[in-house]
C-alpha cells in the first residue's frame, strides 16, 4: 500500500530575512519605550503600550521564522502557527481566492467552506509556495472537482489538477 503524499512548507532566505527585520524592530520599539519610561515620558500607559507593540513584533519575527508551516494531504490541510498544528479536512471547501498576504506580498489563499467558514492559508514567502498552492488545489479538486477558482487566481495558477497531488490531464 502506497503512503500519501504530502507537501510540506521550505521556508527561505527571505522568510528569515523578514523575521530578523521584524524582531529587530520590535526590540528597537522596547528600547526606545524603556528609555522613554526612564525619561519620565507621560503618560505613562502610551510607553507602555507601545512597549507592548514592540514584544509583539518580536514574537511574530520569532512564528514567522521558526514556528509557522504548513503542510497538505489529499485529504488534510495542516497550519502551524506559533508552533501548534491546526488541522482542516479538505472535502467541505467549495471555492478558492487568492489575496495578498499583509506580511511581506506574498499570496494567501482562502479557502471558502460550504458552512460559510473561510480559512486563510499564508503562503508568505516559502521557498515552495507555489507547489504548495498547487498541492492544495490539487487535494482540493480530488475531493471537490466542481471546485470554483476565482478569476484572479485562476490567472495566475491555473486550473487544477497540476500533477503535485493529482494526476495531470492528458492533453488530447
Amino acid at each position: 500500500m502506497e503512503e500519501p503524499k504530502a507537501v510540506v512548507s521550505k521556508r527561505s532566505l527571505q522568510t528569515y530575512v523578514v523575521a530578523v527585520g521584524l524582531m529587530v524592530m520590535g526590540l528597537a520599539l522596547v528600547a526606545l519605550c524603556s528609555a522613554a519610561w526612564l525619561q519620565g515620558v507621560e503618560p505613562r500607559w502610551s510607553v507602555i503600550l507601545f512597549g507592548l507593540l514592540g514584544v509583539y513584533m518580536v514574537l511574530l519575527g520569532v512564528d514567522e521564522g521558526w514556528l509557522s508551516g504548513l503542510e497538505v494531504t489529499p485529504t488534510h490541510l495542516r497550519i502551524q502557527s506559533f508552533g501548534r498544528w491546526t488541522e482542516h479536512p479538505l472535502p467541505r471547501v467549495e471555492a478558492v481566492d487568492g489575496l495578498r498576504d499583509i506580511l511581506g506580498g506574498g499570496i494567501q489563499l482562502v479557502l471558502i467552506a460550504s458552512e460559510g467558514e473561510a480559512i486563510r492559508v499564508p503562503l508568505r514567502r516559502y521557498a515552495n509556495a507555489g507547489p504548495l498552492a498547487q498541492g492544495l488545489l490539487d487535494a482540493l479538486w480530488l475531493k471537490n472537482p466542481q471546485l470554483i477558482l476565482m478569476p484572479r487566481l485562476a490567472r495566475r495558477l491555473g486550473q487544477p489538477p497540476f500533477g503535485v497531488l493529482a494526476a495531470k490531464k492528458s492533453r488530447r
